[in-house]
């Protein structure tokens, strides 16, 4: 019984550090870990390492057999980036795959996250590969 005890008190102490105390903080911990977004929003130098001052500003390209695609600014900026976006439509970007005015997103970034299909679970996202 003792064990049990100390292995609920680890996972508890393990599942707090991953949930964030206020909205700003949470989308932090999705955005450079579970999503991991400045991997392809984010422009590298001749080393490969980001461009600290110009995180999430877009740019990285990948060809693919299928299609070219450039990485978009996802920054707050209401002129080039996401900042005139309502918050619904940046979740329906990142569950559905759907921009504001319509058209689709590139395969990777929707397939980041999408609503879980696990009972149980149906409240939150659902992290899959991409």
């Amino acid at each position: 019984m003792f064990r049990i005890g100390i292995a609920c008190g680890v996972l508890l102490l393990a599942a707090g550090g991953a949930m964030a105390e206020s909205p700003a903080e949470r989308g932090a911990y999705l955005v450079n870990t579970v999503m991991a977004c400045g991997n392809c929003h984010s422009p590298r130098d001749a080393d490969g390492n980001t461009i600290a001052d110009k995180a999430f500003s877009g740019g990285l390209s990948f060809t693919t057999p299928a299609f070219i695609v450039t990485a978009p600014n996802i920054t707050p900026d209401v002129e080039t980036g996401i900042g005139s976006w309502s918050d619904a439509e940046i979740r329906r970007a990142l569950m559905e795959g759907m921009r504001p005015d319509h058209g689709r997103l590139a395969h990777r970034a929707a397939a980041a996250m999408r609503p879980s299909k696990t009972a149980g679970f149906t409240s939150g996202p659902e992290v899959v590969n991409c």
